[in-house]
């Protein structure tokens, strides 16, 4: 069976790089429509810094969603707890850019406003996001690799 139709049947289990592509993929289709609507409510509620501001509010959830995608596509091979070590330390090192990027901005000319809107809204949509596609996604909780032959084991010493 080829890739394609793999890839159309229903019910069959995907992988954790298969959904991570997905996520990326929607999120950033997603981040294109949260970009341009943040941006022209910010400029119609407060011009250039309404504009400024909503634009960097939906830059930060979005450059996460990526930082989130491409740990799980790069550690989608690993054992389990090392993917969940991988993730959490992303976790770790986004809130740090957080804080470093919170600190750049500073006394920037942008509306706080609008940054606030955009980055809580972004921030919630695209875990929704994230969680929906993987919720969706089949993942297998097991895999059956073909060098264990027909035995189904189970009732090993």
């Amino acid at each position: 069976m080829s890739q394609a139709t793999q890839r159309s049947v229903p019910g069959r289990a995907v992988t954790v790089s298969e959904a991570m592509l997905k996520v990326l993929r929607i999120g950033l289709l997603g981040a294109l429509a949260a970009a341009v609507l943040a941006g022209a409510i910010g400029y119609g509620v407060d011009g250039g810094a309404g504009l400024a501001g909503g634009l960097l509010g939906i830059a930060v959830p979005v450059g996460f969603l990526g930082v989130t995608a491409v740990v799980g596509l790069v550690t989608a091979r690993l054992a389990p707890q090392q993917l969940g070590a991988a993730v959490l330390g992303s976790w770790l090192v986004k809130i740090i850019l957080l804080v470093i990027v919170l600190w750049v901005l500073q006394g920037q000319d942008f509306s706080r406003w609008m940054f606030f809107g955009a980055f809580l809204v972004g921030t919630f949509g695209f875990l929704g996001l994230e969680a929906s596609v993987l919720f969706r996604s089949r993942l297998a909780y097991v895999e059956i690799r073909a060098e264990q032959g027909g035995d189904s084991g189970g009732g090993g010493r």
